[in-house]
């Protein structure tokens, strides 16, 4: 699968010419208008409106080095560095002004530069060196560097490859590539190489074998992946990506024009330039039909294979079937007009059946072609929402008007709205232990057993569950049933019931397949789930608290992932092991094999960005917070590239948190008010399916964090403090004794000078008790306050909040509560600067004092989040007073920041109400509003 990214992700222009991977993970891109960093889910953009004294205009070549630094050769400025956030422009004056094309890092710490027809050495000085000349280089354009063995230097030029040894230059791979231009120069990490040229690649492997591909067609990059493919970067007019393997040519489809930018990343990732931005090419777990593949409809709906390895698929404009790799449309209709929706198919012995939405059943031969037509209804069709054919030759059609059986050109209604629980029958199994019809409604289910006896299970009565979608009858005895509350196990007339209390990210499931690897396959609204059928039995057991589940969705080559449920089949395991899945977007296809093949591996994390009281820090392994600072944001990020948005953190501040801090997909751990001590701030990442107890697949980055006191807290002064009071006395001892060698007038003297002395000290020592009680008081409200806002903080939220749970459940109150999100402040802080992102924190706060902090309790929950505690207010009371909010906050003007600025919030709120009854699960039901509400639009009130 090729994923692409443009200016419109955050690319500064979309010409991509060099990649790279730094020590961190990180991907590096250089492009006309600077350079980015890549973490997998934003780019940070480097260039000269942002990055003072850094002429990034024109990246034409990147290198990353050992110790974390990259080096950045640039179209006409020479060459920068960057190294734990500083940039360094490298040289004397003239090496400043060079145009550079490739680099390459010596051991003594020398640096080779490929500029235009020279190749240039700097030293650990910066002075600079034509070598190329010295050594006899010819006269040509210098393209690409490489290090060979022995430590000597390879030079793709357009006059060919050279090698650079003892001062000279040499003809090189002469005796296995032709003499043309060389583009680029790549081991095979096999002891082989590869020449990129104007004839094509050459490669010699490790035992001295050579091939020639692409033979007369110019190559600019060529690399050779983890699994022995052959990537290369051809140059045309319509430049493209070519992946050579022993299977043949592939070409991928890269928007635009390639550029030699191309690179293998750790995960075996292959990234591509292009005139159209950056690409990434990965083996996924899943493709698609969809229209460009000939379907009439993406909104699919059902689908099953027949004997013949044929695919019918059902969908909202009709029927296609997929045979012998080709789409062929099938015609249920007459005429032009078009064809029903189809929500059911069934197959036996040759023959099609598939239920429509208003036009019945229709009965169709192994092509495709229609032979009758069953009418169900004399005053408008029913819709048929599932069907099941017989070995006898009946057929079971399941729907609106309930259940009917068709046999021998009779049609006979045998259950109605009064012998079911629900009208709508949905799903129809046949139990191969005993015949048993199970059938599924949007009210429980039934079981028509083979003498005729009906039972029936009511919803939420009889069973744990509303819309009944799927069964699956187990070899042990076990019947599986998908449904709208979760997985559901029946065994010997009990429900268990696996939901989201035990990982299951969606608890709507539409059906259940056995990939007959121990795996179960769940579509669902937001992808398909697999689960092991053996963790299942753990649940069970008690030895396991959480389902590890796998998601397969849009990042996995899925065509969408919201699934369709309520027809029939939902899925399907086809002859060759793959798995269809209908999705509203198109027909999903997953390879089992492919999915989960990158499990188990933990993903590098790394600090991006750390601010202390809104002032950029650069992140590093220990961090030093003098007294006075008050607010910490940390920006952290696994680089996981494959899959990014399947990664999950929890973070903790050791010392201070007494437990993990779950932040989901949050990227960001702030805090406020620390006291003072050592702590260690430790970040933890793993990609789904999250199970925190396999520590060898989570990604962990610590940082070592010191709170310095102030100066009168420290230990160093309370012990001077106390010395001095030691030298005090010992000094009035020795003052005292020396005057009873005196006259007693003297003595009176001294007398009544130390005691107009002692009560100065005294009066001293009130004054410096008072003035600690005040800063006492000032911090204890600076501990509960936010210093920015001047909002109460998180703590003190926690501590309302929890009084406030109590006190509704004491009286029986209503109570709400809403997390109010500020859309897009990332873009406001990039754009306008720290300062006005805090200034408009402030205008936020002060809002909301106005609209709500006069009867509600309102906090500052975090970065841009605020809380809000209703209390004695219904939800829709609540609801309507956000709303006003919302609208009286758009028409905010932000007039120190940019009067054309327009700040808009999202908001979740949640009720207390059973279920919800506690701070995690009220916030949490809030939190799932609030992401309801970015997710629609933002600038919404989602309760």
């Amino acid at each position: 699968m090729v994923s692409g990214w443009t200016m419109a992700d955050g690319l500064p222009h979309n010409l991509v010419h060099a990649l790279a991977q730094d020590r961190d993970g990180f991907i590096w891109a250089g492009t006309w208008e600077g350079v980015v960093r890549f973490n997998g889910r934003q780019f940070t953009v480097f260039d000269r409106q942002n990055t003072p004294g850094a002429e990034l205009s024109g990246v034409f070549c990147i290198l990353a080095e050992a110790d974390g630094g990259v080096l950045f050769g640039t179209a006409a400025d020479g060459v920068f560095r960057y190294h734990q956030g500083r940039w360094q422009h490298l040289g004397e004056a003239a090496a400043r002004r060079l145009p550079v094309t490739a680099l390459l890092r010596d051991a003594d710490g020398s640096l080779w530069i490929a500029s235009a027809n020279r190749l240039l050495r700097m030293d650990a000085a910066g002075r600079i060196r034509d070598v190329g000349g010295d050594a006899g280089l010819p006269d040509g354009r210098v393209n690409a560097l490489a290090r060979g063995e022995g430590g000597a230097v390879l030079v793709a030029t357009d006059a060919g490859a050279f090698r650079l040894r003892g001062g000279r230059a040499e003809p090189w791979a002469r005796d296995w590539a032709a003499a043309t231009a060389v583009r680029g120069i790549a081991a095979d990490g096999a002891g082989g190489w590869l020449l990129a040229t104007d004839d094509g690649v050459y490669w010699r492997d490790g035992a001295g074998t050579v091939e020639h591909l692409q033979a007369g067609r110019r190559v600019d990059a060529v690399l050779r992946d983890k699994v022995g493919a052959i990537w290369m970067s051809l140059s045309s007019s319509s430049g493209e990506l070519l992946r050579h393997a022993g299977d043949g040519d592939e070409h991928l489809a890269i928007a635009g024009p390639v550029s030699p930018a191309l690179l293998a990343d750790r995960e075996g990732l292959i990234w591509s330039g292009s005139t159209d931005g950056l690409h990434r090419v990965a083996e996924v777990a899943a493709v698609g039909f969809t229209r460009a593949d000939g379907l009439r409809s993406d909104y699919v709906r059902v689908v099953l294979q027949s004997e013949d390895r044929s695919l019918w698929i059902g969908h909202a404009d009709g029927l296609e079937r997929w045979h012998d790799r080709h789409m062929q449309p099938v015609r249920l209709g007459s005429g032009d007009g078009r064809d029903p929706s189809v929500l059911a198919l069934a197959w036996r012995d040759g023959t099609l059946w598939a239920g429509t939405y208003d036009q019945g059943v229709f009965r169709l031969d192994a092509q495709g072609r229609v032979l009758q037509r069953i009418r169900l209804g004399t005053h408008g069709e029913p819709i048929v929402r599932a069907l099941l054919a017989d070995a006898d030759g009946g057929l079971w059609i399941g729907g609106t008007h309930g259940l009917a059986h068709y046999q021998d050109g009779r049609l006979q209604l045998r259950l109605d709205s009064k012998g079911q629980p629900a009208a709508v029958v949905q799903a129809l199994y046949r139990d191969t232990d005993d015949g048993t019809l199970w059938i599924g409604t949007t009210g429980g289910m039934a079981a028509l057993a083979a003498d005729g006896t009906l039972r029936t299970w009511d919803a939420e009565d009889d069973i744990p569950a509303q819309y009944v979608f799927d069964f699956l009858r187990e070899a042990g005895g076990d019947l599986w049933i998908a449904s709208d509350r979760g997985l559901l196990r029946m065994r010997d007339g009990a429900f268990r019931v696996y939901d989201h209390r035990h990982g299951l990210p969606r608890d709507k499931l539409f059906r259940i397949i056995d990939d007959q690897a121990g795996n179960l396959w769940l579509p669902s609204n937001i992808g398909v789930f697999r689960i092991a059928r053996q963790e299942l039995d753990q649940i069970d057991a008690g030895t396991r608290q959480q389902l590890a589940v796998h998601v397969v969705d849009h990042s996995d080559g899925m065509p969408g992932n919201q699934g369709n449920g309520a027809s029939m089949p939902a899925g399907w395991r086809a002859s060759n092991g793959a798995l269809a899945f209908p999705t509203s977007a198109g027909l999903g296809l997953i390879d089992p094999r492919i999915a989960g093949r990158y499990d188990g591996k933990a993903s590098p994390v790394v600090f991006e960005a750390l601010s202390v009281d809104g002032v950029a820090r650069a992140p590093a392994g220990r961090l030093r917070l003098e007294p006075g600072a008050r607010r910490l944001a940390v920006d952290y990020a696994a680089l996981n590239f494959r899959a990014p948005d399947k990664m999950r953190y929890r973070y903790r501040l050791h010392g201070f948190d007494a437990a993990w801090v779950e932040a989901g997909t949050g990227t960001e751990a702030v805090y406020t008010n620390l006291p003072p001590g050592q702590y260690r701030l430790e970040v933890q990442a793993m990609a789904l399916p999250l199970d925190w107890t396999r520590q060898q697949e989570v990604g962990t980055a610590t940082m070592e964090l010191e709170v310095v006191p102030p100066l009168w807290k420290r230990t160093s002064s309370r012990v001077l403090a106390g010395l001095a009071l030691v030298a005090a006395v010992v000094l009035g001892f020795w003052l005292r004794t020396a005057s009873y060698r005196r006259s007693q007038r003297r003595l009176n003297r001294v007398i009544a000078a130390r005691t107009e002395e002692l009560s100065d000290k005294n009066r001293a020592l009130e004054l410096a008790g008072i003035e600690r009680d005040r800063l006492l008081q000032q911090l204890e409200h600076q501990a509960t306050h936010d210093v920015l806002t001047g909002l109460p903080n998180r703590r003190a939220a926690e501590i309302h909040l929890r009084l406030a749970l109590e006190r509704a459940g004491d009286r029986g109150e209503p109570l709400c509560v809403a997390l109010i999100d500020i859309d897009h402040f990332k873009q406001i802080n990039d754009r306008y600067g720290h300062h006005s992102g805090d200034r408009v924190l402030r205008e936020v706060a002060e809002l909301l004092r106005l609209h709500l902090g006069g009867e509600q309790f309102v906090s500052r929950h975090g970065g841009e989040e605020f809380l809000a505690v209703f209390r004695g207010a219904t939800l829709e009371q609540v609801l309507e007073r956000l709303q006003a909010l919302r609208m009286a906050l758009a028409r905010q003007r932000m007039d120190e920041v940019d009067p054309a600025l327009v700040v808009t919030a999202s908001i979740g709120v949640a009720e207390l109400r059973p279920g919800q009854e506690s701070q995690r699960t009220l916030l949490a039901a809030a939190d799932r509003q609030l992401y309801r509400a970015k997710r629609e639009g933002r600038n919404r009130v989602c309760g």
